[in-house]
């Protein structure tokens, strides 16, 4: 059941609509901010779960790291972790374009392919 629209609420949807790439819960509130000063990251969480819950948004998951979120309505890509500033990237399409190898029998359903490294403000 979708919540009722508050400002907060806006505000978050407001960044995913112009965002590019997945963003950490203190990402969002660091850039929701920007439009309510006072706004808590407990709210943050809250808001990001109903979305993921009403599949607006999605999680993505990185080896170590605590769950980013993005648009639910992307399609299939991949991301670039860069290690240095920490900051996600959407990759265009899927690297994924051969043929695996399995074993006769196995079935992938899904996959993510994150590449890590540094971002061309990192250099290096």
């Amino acid at each position: 059941m979708p919540q009722r629209h508050t400002k907060q609420r806006s505000a978050i949807e407001h960044i995913f609509s112009r965002i590019e790439g997945p963003l950490s819960p203190n990402e969002v509130l660091e850039r929701a901010h920007e439009e309510i000063p006072n706004l808590g990251i407990a709210t943050v969480y809250r808001a990001l779960n109903d979305m993921v819950d009403e599949e607006t948004l999605r999680r993505v998951d990185l080896p170590g790291q605590s769950s980013r979120y993005e648009r639910a309505d992307l399609k299939h890509h991949h991301h670039f972790h860069c290690t240095k500033c920490d900051r996600v990237f959407d990759l265009d399409g899927c690297l994924l374009k051969h043929d695996l190898g399995l074993p006769k029998g196995f079935v992938v359903k899904e996959h993510d392919i994150t590449l890590t490294g540094s971002c061309p403000d990192c250099k290096g």
